[in-house]
């Protein structure tokens, strides 16, 4: 027999100071919060309803978060640290607990507790135990059982509750998996409020003891008195080693046997010099040259590389032409150059008006590569050609009434910007008439230090420092979500400004002015550079 415990209002009593470990106050792995840290400035909830709108942290929520993490990441490897299971409707989740040494070395549990088992059933009982190295379970005391600071309930019982979370809520799910990529402690303030609002009002009997349920094979079996029960249920593990195993092929690198480029007599040889020659700073992407290939065999005519701003879209187009030895025709910016005359225009000459074709039409008569920046932001009227144009018998009808179909070494690439202040959606069938959308990571340190010490190679000593305040700057405009961006182009503008001034003045010409006058931005930016040492 079980011996209940009413537990009223589970997560506000994980607020409590008496649940807290005497031994230490802090969240373990938990970004150095404590117990009731205040975590304000990183995220706020929209149902908090605490004084001053204050968000703060509870010790065992917070450390639940962690283990769970922990557990979940422990996928990826042969030993697992515990398992999940759970019905189709998720009102039956069961789940066993491994407990690292760590944990015991750093008293997150007593150093007798080695696993735990935990269930939760349709009318919302949890069933807790705590089992020795042995796979015993560890007795209690009645009286332990209803003391509020009694701890072997909190772990399992608050990571039980965040499976089902992960398990049940989309959208908390979707965050749990950004946070197992990229652990900030944004993400993690985030989930324990999330998790915590979502639950605050929500009442559950708890028993400890014997879990009710336990695994046999892929089933887990049910008891009550002397009947048993067998459940299939459905299993995180094999879920998330799936995932994982995506993950995994998709950061492979397609081994790239045979390179394939135009020839030279593929072109006019009028327009061969309009091949990139790009410096060697340069350098193409891996990932990229599969599709480098596609695009040179002509299975992929059109190609759209999506991102935010300072991403080097434009750049990637340049290299990808550079790599298949294909002229670049024209590069047209949408939001300035495109008008109706894209295509070409009457001009007077001598005694007579002729149609003048632009270099987009001489691309498409002629073969070549055609770049259109932010395409997004372009006029639809001015766009509407590129429909029949790259559609499977392409075509275009100029101004005069000549219809050119296009050149079968005609390539269309286009940039989009997203993410900040005054981005355009696409028009759904231009967009569905691209033949891939290669969405466009930030630059990497690598390629923005190469950059810096091909062209500003002075400054050597400090490109560390340099691309520390970039990824600072750019943290703090996205937590604030800024319509302001800071590209590599600002930092060699500032590097090469400083062989003559010093870092700290060439920042107010180069850095400091990406504020747009903003004074408290602009302190901001100026802070940040002042904790380094440029001398």
């Amino acid at each position: 027999m079980h011996n209940k415990v009413d537990t009223r209002k589970l997560f506000k009593y994980a607020f409590n100071e008496i649940v807290v470990r005497k031994n230490d106050d802090s969240i373990y792995k938990g970004f150095g919060f404590k117990h009731y840290s205040d975590a304000t400035q990183y995220y706020v909830h929209p149902n908090n309803e605490s004084y001053r709108n204050k968000t703060s942290l509870a010790q065992p929520i917070g450390e639940a978060i962690t283990y769970f993490v922990e557990m979940v990441l422990s996928y990826k490897d042969e030993v697992s640290l515990g398992n999940v299971y759970y019905t189709e409707d998720f009102q039956q989740v069961f789940i066993e607990i491994i407990i690292p040494q760590h944990y015991r070395d750093n008293k997150i549990v007593s150093e007798n507790v080695y696993s735990y088992k935990a269930s939760m059933d349709k009318d919302n009982v949890i069933f807790v135990c705590a089992y020795d190295r042995d796979n015993q379970e560890i007795p209690i005391q009645i009286s332990e059982l209803s003391d509020p600071t009694f701890v072997y309930r909190l772990l399992p019982t608050f990571t039980l509750l965040l499976a089902k979370e992960v398990l049940s809520n989309k959208d908390f799910g979707y965050l749990f998996n950004a946070y197992l990529v990229n652990q900030g402690v944004d993400s993690f303030v985030a989930l324990h409020e999330d998790f915590y609002q979502n639950h605050k009002y929500e009442k559950y009997d708890m028993a400890y003891g014997r879990e009710k349920s336990f695994v046999l094979n892929d089933e887990v079996c049910q008891y009550s008195d002397e009947h048993y029960q067998f459940i299939t249920m459905a299993s995180m593990k094999d879920k998330y080693e799936i995932l994982y195993e995506n993950q995994e092929v998709l950061n492979q690198v397609v081994t790239i046997e045979e390179t394939i480029t135009f020839k030279e007599d593929d072109f006019d040889s009028s327009y061969m010099d309009l091949i990139p020659q790009l410096p060697e700073e340069f350098v193409l992407d891996d990932k990229l040259l599969p599709i480098c290939n596609a695009i040179a065999q002509g299975d992929v005519l059109s190609v759209l590389l999506s991102g935010p701003a300072a991403t080097g879209k434009t750049m990637a187009c340049k290299l990808i032409a550079q790599h298949i030895k294909a002229p670049i025709m024209a590069v047209i910016n949408a939001t300035e150059n495109l008008d109706e005359f894209v295509l070409g225009k009457y001009i007077p000459q001598e005694d007579k008006i002729v149609f003048m074709e632009s270099y987009v039409t001489k691309a498409i008569r002629y073969g070549g590569i055609v770049i259109f920046e932010e395409i997004n932001f372009g006029r639809p009227q001015y766009l509407s050609f590129l429909n029949s144009l790259l559609d499977d018998n392409g075509f275009v009808r100029l101004d005069n009434g000549e219809v050119i179909k296009r050149h079968p070494n005609f390539r269309f690439m286009a940039t989009m910007n997203y993410g900040y202040y005054g981005t355009k959606e696409l028009n759904q069938a231009l967009f569905n008439r691209f033949n891939l959308v290669i969405e466009m990571d930030s630059l990497s340190d690598e390629s923005i230090k190469r950059m810096l010490l091909a062209r500003a190679p002075h400054a050597s000593d400090h490109i560390t420092k340099i691309i520390s305040v970039y990824h600072k700057l750019k943290a703090n405009f996205e937590s604030e979500e800024l319509d302001i961006v800071i590209s590599p182009r600002n930092l060699e503008n500032w590097a090469k400004l400083a062989k003559y001034e010093g870092y700290l003045k060439a920042s107010e010409h180069t850095i400091v002015p990406i504020a747009k006058n903003d004074k408290v931005l602009m302190d901001t930016i100026r802070g940040i550079i002042m904790l380094y040492k440029w001398d």
